[in-house]
């Protein structure tokens, strides 16, 4: 198909669905220009107020994806108080295991 040259797209005056300003559109576009820009989406939740300078040392290690054997040596602790410490985090941030822990902070 050839088009020629003095051949203009019809275009159409649309109402935005967001913010209901009027645009110009040369298709099925229903959201103008200015709120088609994508939202900011914040990307690391605040934590619990309630969380330990201890407690979020064991995240931190957690994240790092160390086990409860090589937690307990980098903070001089046990093993048994490792998993108590854990207990509490998931308690306290309502997660159910070493992963939704690790993904909940970033």
């Amino acid at each position: 198909m050839v088009v020629p040259p003095n051949f203009a797209l019809p275009v159409s005056n649309r109402t935005c669905a967001r913010c209901g300003e009027h645009f110009a559109t040369f298709g099925r576009e229903y959201i103008c220009p200015t709120c088609h820009k994508p939202r900011r989406v914040a990307r690391q939740p605040a934590m619990p107020d309630n969380i330990s300078p201890r407690e979020q040392q064991v995240i931190d290690l957690v994240r790092l994806g160390k086990a409860n054997k090589a937690i307990a040596y980098e903070l001089c602790l046990t093993e048994g108080t490792v998993k108590e410490y854990l207990f509490r985090i998931f308690k306290k941030l309502n997660v159910g295991n070493r992963t939704e822990l690790a993904i909940l902070g970033r």
